[in-house]
């Protein structure tokens, strides 16, 4: 008789673990999810930089108004440089699908539809950027 109680503490005790262990893990899954997309934000490149610097140097209102200046310039300069990156690196995975498409038999061509990406999964709107007024996106 004893076991049997031994038995069930056991058994609630491993699944009190488990589904504090899955708990954990949706939790951090999500923290670092936010994480990650505060950080492909080009917005919160400035507030970040602009918060650790006035944390860490402390300059005074003169010097973090001049040094603000120098930081937009960068931001939008980084912010160019994704763009043009994304743009670039497009091309690549389109053509890279159009050499793979004209290799393959019509029956592979089906099963590659479903791997392929979708113009939608590359628009600038998913990766948080706008483009250059005068480009062609």
């Amino acid at each position: 008789m004893k076991w049997v109680i031994h038995w069930k503490i056991a058994v609630c005790l491993a699944a009190l673990v488990l589904v504090s262990g899955l708990v954990g893990a949706l939790i951090g899954h999500g923290v670092a999810r936010r994480q990650l997309e505060a950080r492909n934000d080009p917005v919160s490149w400035n507030e970040h930089v602009s918060r650790t610097f006035d944390r860490i140097v402390k300059p005074d209102p003169e010097q973090g108004a001049r040094i603000q200046v120098h930081l937009d310039q960068a931001v939008r300069e980084l912010q160019a440089i994704r763009l043009e990156t994304i743009a670039h690196s497009t091309n690549v995975i389109w053509r890279l699908v159009g050499q793979v498409e004209k290799e393959l038999t019509p029956e592979q061509q089906k099963a590659f539809d479903t791997m392929k990406p979708k113009p939608a999964d590359l628009t600038l709107d998913v990766l948080k950027v706008k483009p250059r007024s005068g480009a062609n996106p």
